[in-house]
């Protein structure tokens, strides 16, 4: 269904993600600002697939072990975001919040995955029961 808890979190998850995008600067050099949408074209393409996939994830609320598998990907994503910011881009630039910020939607993610093992218990223990 999706009134559930972790389509919540999904949901929040996809948002938090764009907005960070747009609104929030991932690494300053000599004092300007760098975003996501002002270049960074195979970082911002692994967020916006991370971002469609938690959004996707929210309409395949009638398979679980699908929904964790989405969430499991998308958290890939945002963790191949990370490496590659600080490998390829931490030598002559300073980190700033926005790299920070995505801790957030990866949070969010990991409780959706929470929330979905624990739909999953419920409804196999309810099943034991019958």
């Amino acid at each position: 269904m999706i009134q559930r808890i972790q389509s919540i979190f999904f949901l929040l998850a996809s948002i938090f993600s764009l907005i960070i995008i747009f609104c929030f600067p991932i690494l300053s050099k000599d004092g300007e600002f760098l975003y996501l949408s002002n270049g960074f074209n195979y970082l911002r393409l692994l967020i916006f697939i991370s971002a469609f996939l938690s959004f996707f994830a929210i309409f395949q609320f009638r398979n679980r072990n699908r929904q964790r598998l989405i969430s499991s990907f998308s958290r890939l994503m945002i963790t191949i975001f990370y490496i590659l910011i600080l490998l390829l881009y931490r030598e002559d630039n300073n980190l700033e919040i926005g790299v920070f910020l995505y801790i957030v939607p990866f949070l969010l993610l990991f409780l959706a995955s929470y929330f979905i093992k624990k739909d999953d218990k419920l409804i196999k223990g309810s099943d034991r029961i019958r």
